[in-house]
């Protein structure tokens, strides 16, 4: 029985790695700039021990003013040696360990005293998610702490049942790991963290008295090592703030436009007032997390608003809902049920308090509430319904929903979101790589949209990875020789001799550029233009 339990549990991670991995060099259908700045500052650490901005061995990257937080960066490292700077190494550790996590859902699930079934069908739940594929098969940091907080998770329940302190030891390596990996772990595991040991009070206190003089040495210093350059970074760098203040929910224009400069009465200062104003615009963004289109039809945003889409959820995932909920409660276990409902709350928290409405990134904190949420479900079903009746049809339903989300992901995702992935960006910079010689000067835009000018790209990054442009020569100047990033003038630019630009459609507004000049075009997947490369000549 052991052994039928492991063959099944090798075939999930054998499916969570086949859809993890099968062409991840090609879908998503191109390398975002954050995945572009991961690789060339992981290569420049393997190579040198510095980042790109020179600076040996940081806990933050600087890269372009956004400080990444460093796990994937490093991780990412060894991997760039051995594969090269392309998107297979940038995005292996994301697609590893998302493979890896149902695996540690299943240990978690079976631990916390669910039977074999359940777990494995919650852990085959998350193998096929869209929602945790999408982000696995890109380098999210997200991923990598999410697969920590499992972990930790982990770790936290084994500690409780076995008072083992390497136990203890590992889940504050984790947590931490995971603190270190995403931005919303930051806030999400102190916060779950302290649940943890509330709820778990008198066993925590009961293990921690029974530890001995070494054991308590050993994790103080171990705490130390991860909280005291993190507190350092918080407040005494501009590392920690500045992202914060970048996503802070207090930047959106909605809610700066409805605070007031002064009050005109005192009922408004009571009544209306500002600090009012701004719990009540974040809670209906909390709040807005919850929305069932998010949920189960839009919050991938794959489509365009008019076509089917997915949700964070699959459809299915409805239905088990209220037999989920209708178990949880029906059981009576009240240290069960106050799990759930501290992830259920939580989960959503730390994605609430930045800009941007319903990001499922920031969410993903929330999958473990689902997670043990649905094993009710299967738990529920496995009982009422008989073995040869039940999964088939789960495996019918899972196979029909797979084959619809792989359709959208696969070809209508690149089709109308190509340009939000920086397409044609590698492209080019292979082009004026391969041709640069050629040149006097090179302007590549910064700005395109197949639209309109309205994204802006780090084009600077596919060049360093196109060219396989030393770091140490980077560090030094952070300069690419004749390149420069910038939008083109074309009015006077045209009359430059023997340079070559990378403009956008919009940055070239003129339909007399002579046909000669135009050395080649690159398309989004939709078919509009992206970039146009012209060569100008004396005149």
């Amino acid at each position: 029985m052991k052994s039928q339990k492991i063959i099944h549990l090798i075939i999930i991670a054998a499916i969570s790695f086949f859809f993890r991995f099968y062409q991840l060099s090609s879908y998503p259908v191109h390398l975002s700039m954050d995945e572009a700045a991961i690789t060339y500052n992981a290569y420049s650490i393997a190579t040198t021990g510095k980042d790109e901005w020179n600076e040996f061995m940081p806990l933050a990257f600087k890269s372009a003013g956004d400080y990444k937080p460093p796990v994937n960066i490093y991780l990412t490292a060894p991997i760039t040696t051995i594969f090269g700077i392309n998107e297979f190494s940038s995005r292996f550790v994301s697609a590893f360990l998302g493979s890896l996590t149902p695996i540690i859902l299943y240990l978690l699930l079976t631990l916390l005293n669910f039977s074999a079934l359940p777990s494995l069908l919650t852990s085959l739940w998350l193998a096929i998610l869209p929602w945790h594929i999408h982000f696995s098969r890109a380098s999210f940091e997200a991923i990598t702490a999410l697969f920590f907080l499992f972990t930790g998770l982990y770790f936290f329940f084994k500690w409780i049942k076995n008072s083992k302190p390497l136990n203890l030891l590992f889940f504050i390596i984790s947590f931490s790991l995971s603190v270190w990996s995403y931005h919303a772990e930051r806030l999400f595991i102190p916060l779950i963290s302290l649940y943890l040991l509330i709820a778990n009070f008198k066993t925590v206190k009961n293990h921690l008295s029974k530890l001995s003089l070494k054991w308590i040495l050993s994790l103080t210093a171990t705490f130390l090592i991860f909280s005291v350059p993190f507190i350092k970074l918080t407040f005494f760098t501009p590392a920690i703030m500045t992202r914060a203040a970048a996503t802070s929910i207090l930047r959106e224009s909605s809610l700066g436009n409805s605070l007031h400069s002064s009050y005109s009465s005192l009922s408004q200062q009571i009544f209306d007032n500002n600090t009012y104003l701004i719990f009540k615009h974040w809670f209906n963004k909390y709040l807005s997390y919850f929305d069932f289109r998010f949920l189960f039809w839009k919050g991938m945003q794959f489509t365009p608003p008019q076509s089917p889409g997915i949700g964070i959820l699959m459809l299915f995932d409805i239905i088990l809902f209220p037999i989920a909920l209708y178990q949880l409660i029906h059981k009576k276990n009240k240290q069960r049920l106050s799990l759930f409902i501290a992830l259920f709350l939580l989960g959503p928290f730390p994605a609430s308090l930045t800009m941007n409405n319903q990001h499922p990134l920031r969410a993903l904190t929330w999958i473990p509430a689902f997670a043990f949420l649905f094993v009710y479900a299967f738990e529920f079903l496995s009982k009422k319904f008989k073995k040869h009746i039940f999964l088939p049809v789960i495996f019918i339903i899972y196979t029909i929903s797979t084959i619809y989300s792989v359709n959208i992901y696969a070809s209508l995702f690149p089709h109308y979101y190509s340009e939000y992935w920086q397409y044609g960006y590698k492209e080019a910079a292979q082009y004026l790589c391969q041709n640069k010689d050629s040149y006097d000067k090179i302007i590549v835009s910064d700005t395109f949209g197949s639209d309109g000018p309205l994204n802006t790209g780090l084009p600077y990054l596919y060049v360093l990875m196109a060219c396989d442009y030393p770091p140490t020569l980077f560090q030094q100047k952070q300069q690419t020789g004749k390149i420069q990033y910038r939008r083109a003038d074309w009015p006077h630019d045209q009359f430059e001799n023997n340079m070559l630009i990378v403009a956008s459609p919009w940055d070239i507004l003129d339909d007399n550029i002579p046909e000669e000049s135009i050395v080649k075009k690159i398309y989004f997947k939709n078919g509009k233009e992206a970039f146009i490369l012209i060569e100008t000549n004396e005149k």
